[in-house]
């Protein structure tokens, strides 16, 4: 048996065993805390500080995690100001929580990645570990408004299970390299590996979250 089937047939049993997990974890995670956004800001505190929590699942994510499946969190702050008519945006920021499992290591990895810049949030042995520094406040470079005006915070966020390509770049963003590759070389792997990720992809994949939140009205 090749390597590389060898390889596809481990990773259709553990996708086997993270669907099951899956859909037997659903009762739990009803008993859990609700996700939300957590926005903390005055015209006096700007820019905001921005927090995602309670959005993984402890056993949900964590099977998913351990069986090569990293999760991504993307974050959109904006700074909108009210006008006579209508609203504007007036400044904008996004930024990714990447959240995987080193088997080599036996630890979760986080990191956090802004334009260019990829940012260890660090090593963990426990995924509660993980799971709280996948939660740590984030300050975005927003624009102050005018003074005077009046304004608000708007967070957008979502949650899914990485794509295709995204498995095989996420290596590359948490390595510091400064984008992942679109294009260019990447490690062959066979049609039967990349169509179980394919199919992975597509099942959890459904596995998306969308928050939001808005902060109070207030005068800068």
């Amino acid at each position: 048996m090749s390597s590389s089937f060898a390889s596809g047939l481990r990773l259709l049993q553990s996708l086997a065993v993270a669907l099951l997990l899956l859909v037997s974890s659903s009762a739990v995670a009803v008993a859990q805390s609700s996700p939300e956004i957590d926005i903390r800001v005055t015209a006096q505190s700007f820019p905001p500080l921005v927090a995602v929590r309670n959005v993984l699942e402890e056993r949900q994510f964590d099977e998913l995690l351990r069986n090569g499946f990293p999760a991504r969190l993307h974050i959109r702050a904006e700074i909108w100001t009210v006008g006579r008519y209508f609203d504007d945006v007036r400044g904008r920021a996004e930024w990714d929580v990447i959240v995987q499992y080193n088997v080599v290591e036996k630890s979760y990895e986080v990191a956090r990645v802004v334009g260019d810049r990829v940012m260890s949030l660090g090593s963990y042995l426990r995924f509660a570990d993980a799971r709280a520094a996948s939660e740590l406040a984030y300050l975005p470079a927003l624009p102050t408004p005018k003074r005077g005006q009046k304004g608000y915070v708007l967070v957008q966020a979502e949650l899914q299970t990485l794509e295709v390509t995204d498995l095989d770049e996420v290596e590359r963003w948490l390595r510091g390299e400064a984008r992942p590759a679109v294009k260019g070389k990447r490690s062959p792997a066979s049609a039967l590996t990349r169509g179980v990720r394919t199919l992975a992809s597509r099942i959890l994949g459904g596995e998306v979250r969308q928050l939001e939140a808005r902060s109070p009205t207030m005068k800068f």
